[in-house]
């Protein structure tokens, strides 16, 4: 690769300052078109011929979420200082570290915290998101604030949740999950394996000196509350952090998957009728339609959907004192190589006790079949695939191929659509319609239709909230992911040209 288009994905990853200082307006969607953090760097529209990228948001809205009376100040010691009741939403610029003045601490008259808080990512804006509207929790508990009273030094590492890899379990905005680590680097290595790095917060009770406030006091990188302009930056960026994703000239852009999840269609190993005549390779997030026709069984799927619902995650690490040295020194020694100070090692004041799990257990796909009748086998995950069967001394044998899902009536007469009402953007907590309608577009009947649901870990289904406009056989049963399978049997007849609906309720976490 040139060094010219190495200096220019550096350039696009990285992100530019401007070193103008001009009042420019906050969009509520990103920056113009064609202009990268800051306004700076302009989009390289040669290396993007079949889409374009999300454009960066020049903004993270951070939220404080702090104890009842605590008081929030941003760029503490300077003429600039801004005091504000907590909870507070703040919007920060990227690629800067900040210090703020916790105050009015509980129980604690006098005492005052400076966490420091550095912005590493951007969440990459999308149509209709307001990226104001979902900010990263800067969480200061009554345990955190005695813990680092009494000496201890806590880092939180926030992060953007890949849905693929999300926990299953209900995370609000004002409650976020803490997972505990040993150190730093453990903490930003599951952050970066799980998601896209945010945030790395520490806080300890150490009091910085004016010069040392006066050093993080940059004009024009924080949004404070009620204002609608800011003005750009009086000095660049001082850490890398993510502008613009990477992506490969000629295949196009990878577009980001952490601020929304996918649901339905058909991901992972392809849905299949196995030999023994059950739906194989439903996957969560898959859509499995079965249906018969013409005496075979078949199998298709439905379109994706996607719902737009950005989670945080933080990590936490509590570091401790192993001790501290105190110096005593003797009235007089006799000798010229006599003892100055002995040193004394106490035991810390504070202990924590972190529990990590010792392993997991994984599911593992068997890799063979073995039938009933003679030796049988079946070979392969992905398709196609091969099916033998010994009969005596005759070998049968059959090869599968691998079916078509296109939107041809007559290759697939089923079609299967799904949506999600409503749609935009979801917050965590909320909860959404899921629709399947089917439908028999082909020239032959259908019968013996059975759809089958694995919903994402990012969703819960509602109990007692499923719905047919026919008949059906409707059961509930568990998925890899911590979520659920929902499946109505529907027995049967389908005619060309009629249709159906299924329906049911989730609630995103």
């Amino acid at each position: 690769m040139k060094a010219k288009t190495l200096t220019l994905l550096g350039a696009l990853a990285v992100g530019q300052g401007l070193a103008t200082a001009q009042p420019m307006p906050v969009p509520s969607q990103g920056p113009p078109a064609g202009v990268a953090a800051f306004g700076a760097m302009p989009r390289a529209d040669v290396l993007q011929p079949r889409a374009e990228l999300p454009v960066p948001a020049p903004l993270v809205a951070a939220r404080f979420l702090v104890p009842k009376d605590v008081r929030v100040t941003a760029f503490p010691g300077s003429a600039i200082s801004r005091m504000y009741d907590a909870p507070v939403v703040m919007g920060l610029r990227p690629g800067y570290a900040y210090r703020f003045e916790l105050s009015n601490l509980p129980y604690h008259p006098g005492k005052s915290l400076y966490p420091e808080v550095e912005l590493r990512g951007t969440l990459i804006p999308r149509p209709g998101v307001k990226y104001m509207d979902h900010p990263i929790p800067l969480t200061f508990s009554n345990a955190d604030i005695e813990r680092v009273l009494k000496g201890a030094v806590v880092t939180k590492v926030i992060y953007l949740e890949d849905p693929e890899k999300a926990l299953p379990a209900e995370v609000g905005p004002n409650n976020p999950v803490e997972m505990p680590d040993g150190t730093d680097d453990a903490a930003i290595k599951a952050a970066l394996a799980n998601g896209r790095l945010m945030a790395i917060v520490r806080v300890g009770n150490l009091k910085p000196t004016p010069e040392q406030l006066r050093s993080y006091v940059v004009e024009g990188t924080i949004l404070l509350p009620g204002e609608k302009l800011l003005r750009a930056p009086v000095a660049p960026p001082i850490m890398p952090y993510l502008a613009q994703p990477l992506y490969d000239p000629l295949l196009g852009p990878k577009v980001p998957k952490e601020e929304q999840f996918l649901d339905g269609g058909d991901r992972g190993n392809p849905l299949g009728i196995g030999p023994n005549g059950q739906l194989g390779g439903l996957n969560p997030t898959d859509v499995g339609v079965e249906y018969t026709i013409g005496g075979r069984r078949k199998v298709t799927t439905s379109n994706v959907v996607s719902i737009v619902s950005p989670r945080f995650m933080v990590r936490r690490v509590e570091m401790l004192p192993g001790g501290f040295d105190h110096q005593v020194r003797v009235a007089a020694h006799a000798g010229a190589m006599g003892t100055s100070f002995f040193k004394d090692r106490h035991a810390p004041m504070v202990d924590i006790a972190l529990t990590k799990p010792a392993g997991f257990e994984g599911k593992v796909k068997p890799s063979a079949f073995v039938g009933k009748v003679g030796t049988a086998f079946f070979i392969g995950t992905s398709r196609p695939q091969a099916y033998g069967q010994v009969q005596g001394v005759k070998v049968v044998g059959v090869v599968v191929e691998p079916e078509q899902l296109t939107a041809f009536p007559m290759l697939v007469p089923l079609t299967v659509t799904k949506s999600v009402d409503p749609t935009g953007p979801r917050e965590v907590g909320d909860v959404v319609t899921i629709t399947i309608k089917y439908a028999n577009t082909g020239a032959k009947a259908v019968s013996d239709i059975v759809i089958s649901d694995s919903l994402s870990g990012r969703l819960a289904y509602v109990e007692g909230s499923a719905q047919s406009d026919r008949p059906s056989n409707f059961t509930v049963s568990e998925n890899e992911v911590g979520s659920v399978v929902v499946r109505w049997e529907l027995p049967g007849t389908i005619l060309p040209g009629q249709s159906g609906t299924v329906k049911f309720k989730a609630k995103v976490r």
